[in-house]
């Protein structure tokens, strides 16, 4: 048996492991997973190495968490350079499995992750991104059979992860509550809507306050119906602070 052989191999083997790991919180492995030098290559070869070493779908979850540093010891810089090394590389079924299990995590990272993520792409409007995930996030709720709780947490962590960009966080807030008013479904728990349809005033109004003397007015996009005067829902009001 060649142990010079399985040794230099135990590195790739147990990268490939690291890499299994489901998109959530947390770190997704380090430094000593892959081999010496590794964390020196450029965001191109250590795609290039990752793809010669791993499948499609677990370079995709290396690039997209080493792109929010949960890989310790090794990091994307350029997110869109590397996922492009990646798109021009692959073909057919490979390209077809990077492509779909890139989009899955993407949709499956917690909240504040997800809006890190999308900006570092940078295809989106920043001054939209934060109303374009707020009023997304209602189907994210649906599709994840999320909790009050469990919103409340997200919520929390993004306000924590938006310190230094409130209006980003108020934004999400402004969407996010755009579109618990206007849905028509009964399926989500009473308490979604209860609970987070006048969440976080304060914020809201300091984002307005903010923005009152540069004549900055909060815009919606057409399929969400915005009434001048919409009715008052007597939900109590909810608000973080930043403890």
């Amino acid at each position: 048996m060649d142990y010079a052989l399985i040794k230099r191999f135990i590195p790739v083997i147990v990268m490939a492991i690291v890499l299994l790991i489901p998109a959530c919180g947390g770190k997704k492995g380090d430094a000593n997973a892959f081999p010496e030098g590794f964390a020196s290559l450029t965001d191109e070869q250590k795609v290039v190495y990752m793809m010669e070493h791993a499948s499609a779908d677990s370079v995709a979850r290396f690039i997209i968490y080493a792109s929010l540093g949960k890989v310790d010891g090794v990091r994307i810089d350029t997110l869109n350079n590397a996922t492009l090394k990646a798109y021009e590389t692959y073909t057919d079924t490979a390209l077809q499995t990077f492509s779909w299990e890139f989009d899955r995590v993407s949709e499956e990272l917690p909240l504040h992750d997800k809006m890190r993520l999308r900006a570092l792409v940078g295809t989106e409007d920043p001054q939209g991104l934060g109303l374009t995930l707020g009023l997304e996030y209602l189907n994210q709720i649906r599709v994840k059979g999320m909790t009050a709780d469990e919103v409340l947490a997200e919520l929390q962590e993004l306000k924590r992860a938006s310190a230094d960009d409130p209006d980003m966080y108020a934004r999400f807030l402004i969407g996010f509550r755009t579109v618990l008013r206007y849905d028509k479904n009964s399926d989500m728990p009473a308490e979604i809507y209860n609970r987070f349809l006048n969440f976080d005033e304060d914020a809201i109004e300091e984002y307005h306050s903010r923005n009152k003397a540069a004549g900055v007015p909060v815009t919606l996009p057409d399929s969400i119906p915005v009434e001048e005067h919409p009715e008052e829902t007597p939900a109590p009001s909810d608000s973080i602070s930043h403890d």
